[in-house]
Parts: C-alpha cells; sequence; structure tokens
C-alpha cells in the first residue's frame, strides 16, 4: 500500500472495506475497524495517507500526540469536509476530526525521504503528520477545500443574516426593504451552494440540512412579501372603492390578485396555501361586486329619489343619482370593458335624470317661493334665497343637459329674484 494516495484517481484501497491485510507472516493488524466505519454518509474521501510510528503529533495546544500501538498504523484521510485522523490501537482507534471550516492554515515540509503536513485550526491548535511520501498535492487540496468552505459558510451565514433582516422589515411593513433583503438573501445563497459543489456532491450533501433550511426561510420570507404586498393593494382598492374611483380600485385588485398568484407560486410552508388561496378567492369576489358597483350605486340613488316626497330632499337624491351616473359613464370602457353597463343606456339614464332633477328643483323653488309669500315679515328673505338657488340649479341643469326637453330661461329665477327684492327690510327695521 502506497503511503500517499488520491483515492480518485487510484481507486478505493481496501483498508476502507478490511482493518486487517493479508501479508507474507500472517494477518497485520492496522486497525481495529475498517476506515470506511468512519466515514460520514456524505463524505467523499479524496486523499489517503499512513505511517507507521510517528502518527499524529500535538504540534501546539493542550491536546496528547497519537501514536499506532504494535503494527497497528496512523492514517490520514483527506476528505470533501475535513481532515481525519485515525490512529489504530488495541483498546479501539483513537479518532481526530478537524472540519475545514476549523482550519486557518495548512503547511507542507520536505525532508530527504519524508514529508510532513501541519494543520493549524482556529483554536490555534497544530497538528502534525509525517509520512514516507509527497504530502504535497494533499496539503494543496486541503488548502483549496478550506477556502471553498470558508467562502461557503460566509455566504451562508450572509443568507441567514439578510434573511432574518428581510424578516424584521415585513413586521415593519416596509415591502421594499423586505424585497431588497430577500434578493440579497438567495444571492448569497447561490453563491454558498456553486461554491461547495466545486468539492462534488458529498461535500453538498454534508451541508444540505443548513442549505435546505435557508432556502425554507427565503421562500417564507418571499411568500409573505406577496401575500403583504397584495394585503396592500386589496385595502387600497376598498379605499379607491369607498371613494368611487373605480377605476383605481379595479385596477389594485388587479395587483392584489397578481401578487396572490405570486405567492402561491413559492412554495413555503406559511403563509399556508389554504389560507393565500382564500384571501384570492375573495379579492376575485370583491372584483367582481365592483364592476356592478357603479351602475348600482346610481340606481340606489335614483329609487332614494323616486321614493322622496319632499321636493328638495327629492332634487339631492337626483343630484346624487346624476353625479353616480355620471361617473358611471365617465369609466374608461375601452380597457376590455371591464365595468358592467352600457354606455347609450347610461346616456340616455343621464339624460332622464337631469329631466327629473330640474323638474324637482323648479318644485321645491316653487314651493320656498310660496313659503316666502305667507311668511311673517323679517323671514322670507331666507325663503326667496332658497327659492333662487333651486331655480338656478335647474337653469344650470336644463341648460348643460337637456336643454331639449326642459326650458332653460330665467323667467322662475328673475321672478324670485323680484320678489326678494320687494320684501327687503327697510333699514333700522322701519
Amino acid at each position: 500500500m502506497e503511503t500517499v494516495i488520491d483515492v480518485r484517481s487510484s481507486g478505493r484501497p481496501e483498508i476502507f472495506d478490511r482493518a486487517n491485510a493479508d501479508g507474507l507472516f500472517g494477518r497485520t493488524r492496522r486497525l481495529e475497524r475498517p476506515l470506511g466505519q468512519y466515514l460520514r454518509a456524505a463524505e467523499t474521501p479524496r486523499y489517503l495517507a499512513h505511517n507507521d510510528r510517528s502518527g499524529v503529533v500535538a504540534a501546539r495546544g493542550d491536546n496528547e500526540s497519537l501514536t499506532p500501538a504494535g503494527d497497528y498504523r496512523a492514517f490520514l484521510l483527506a476528505t470533501t469536509v475535513r481532515v481525519l485522523f485515525v490512529v489504530g490501537d488495541d483498546d479501539g482507534d483513537r479518532t481526530i476530526s478537524l472540519p475545514y471550516e476549523d482550519i486557518v492554515a495548512v503547511h507542507c515540509t520536505s525532508g530527504f525521504r519524508t514529508s510532513t503536513l501541519e494543520i493549524v485550526t482556529v483554536d490555534e491548535d497544530r497538528w502534525a503528520f509525517e509520512c514516507k511520501g509527497d504530502l504535497t498535492p494533499v496539503r494543496a487540496f486541503v488548502d483549496e477545500a478550506t477556502q471553498i468552505w470558508t467562502r461557503t459558510l460566509t455566504e451562508l451565514d450572509r443568507a441567514e443574516s439578510q434573511v432574518e433582516a428581510a424578516a424584521e422589515a415585513l413586521e415593519a411593513t416596509d415591502l421594499d426593504t423586505a424585497a431588497t433583503h430577500i434578493t440579497a438573501a438567495q444571492e448569497a445563497l447561490d453563491s454558498g451552494r456553486d461554491s461547495v459543489k466545486a468539492l462534488g456532491e458529498g461535500a453538498t450533501a454534508a451541508i444540505d440540512d443548513r442549505l435546505q433550511s435557508a432556502q425554507t426561510r427565503i421562500d417564507t420570507a418571499q411568500r409573505r412579501r406577496h401575500v403583504k404586498a397584495a394585503e396592500k393593494h386589496r385595502d387600497a382598492a376598498r379605499y379607491a372603492w369607498e371613494s368611487r374611483a373605480y377605476e383605481r380600485a379595479a385596477d389594485a385588485y388587479g395587483r392584489a390578485n397578481v401578487e396572490y398568484e405570486r405567492a402561491l407560486a413559492v412554495t413555503a410552508p406559511e403563509p399556508s396555501t389554504e389560507a393565500i388561496t382564500d384571501a384570492r378567492n375573495a379579492v376575485e369576489a370583491e372584483y367582481t361586486e365592483l364592476l356592478s358597483a357603479p351602475v348600482d350605486a346610481a340606481q340606489v340613488a335614483a329609487s332614494a329619489a323616486r321614493a322622496t316626497a319632499d321636493p328638495a330632499e327629492r332634487a339631492r337624491h337626483w343630484e346624487d343619482a346624476l353625479d353616480r351616473y355620471r361617473t358611471a359613464y365617465e369609466l374608461d370602457w375601452g380597457r376590455d370593458r371591464r365595468f358592467d353597463g352600457d354606455r347609450a343606456s347610461l346616456r340616455q339614464a343621464l339624460a332622464d335624470i337631469a329631466v327629473e332633477l330640474v323638474d324637482a328643483h323648479r318644485e321645491a323653488g316653487r314651493e320656498r317661493r310660496e313659503a316666502s309669500d305667507e311668511s311673517e315679515r323679517g323671514a322670507p328673505a331666507t325663503a326667496c334665497e332658497d327659492a333662487e338657488t333651486h331655480f338656478e340649479r335647474a337653469r344650470e341643469v336644463a341648460t348643460e343637459l337637456v336643454p331639449d326637453r326642459r326650458d332653460p330661461s330665467a323667467g322662475e329665477l328673475a321672478a324670485a329674484s323680484e320678489q326678494g327684492a320687494s320684501i327687503e327690510p327697510a333699514p333700522n327695521g322701519r
């Protein structure tokens, strides 16, 4: 068995599967257990070296040096995740495990027939392994693996820090900041994942739990961000609806629906798919109701006007109905005809309501003018002013909207004005 073996190119030595070796003079004990039993499931060996006497020397630190007993050997195994020393002994093999994230430096010195690999850890321990062979390739691999693991874990730390910052931003409903942190977290995680791939599938598998945990946290933050964005758009839609800004409300509902769909496209444990689906369905239901809201609201106002006996109050309801029908009529019907209704029908309804409004104001004006005739001195000025207001509004609506159906003349307004002037009280009340 060679003292330094490149496992990837030379194949798997029998020491991984058999602890003893058959020789000319019987079986030689090298380890108590096969070396393969010390490997983890996600660990791939790259280099193997051994010595017969010197073992592993604790060159610095409080650790004790380990030397093989009898015919046993000491092995150095450089894998994709660590450097492992296994020293044979009758009382059981002794091991030293140095994960790459704990290694800060690795050196190799060569003598006449031997070379020594020295490893320094973050705890300032220094381990030396000597063998009859060239350990330079082992040093190069350990140094590269250490750098890769350091870079990988640094990126993972950054990803976890960024996703934590994203969670805090989401709690504060700062969605833009959350999005920035989520993007940074995903970039860091992808960088770390790509880095460790250089060591092969075994290295990636060794850290897969942490990679998956970070990805789940990122996906959860992303899903929450989409849901919160959807809720924000939904609130904006409701506010716009209350303000009768129907087009703005429809646009906001559309954006809310998009955000809910984006949330559902992200695989994450929370918010739950059921909760998101229910919220999205509720938005779609509200959006459907919104499409008929402009005409419905106008019809409700018109019904209220028809049910009112008092002409002044009826005129107020017709004003509201006119305003609501005008809002419905002025919607942007060209964009996929989102809203219910028909422009021709709405135009006709506007004209009919304008007629009703003119008639209601004129009736209210005449009623107030008659009231001024019957009032005691000192009160009629107010009644006349009310009459003038009704007649003026009737003239405006008739002139603007239905001059062909109602006479927009100012005769009644002039009469009310003259009547008001004739009953002005004398100076000092005389």
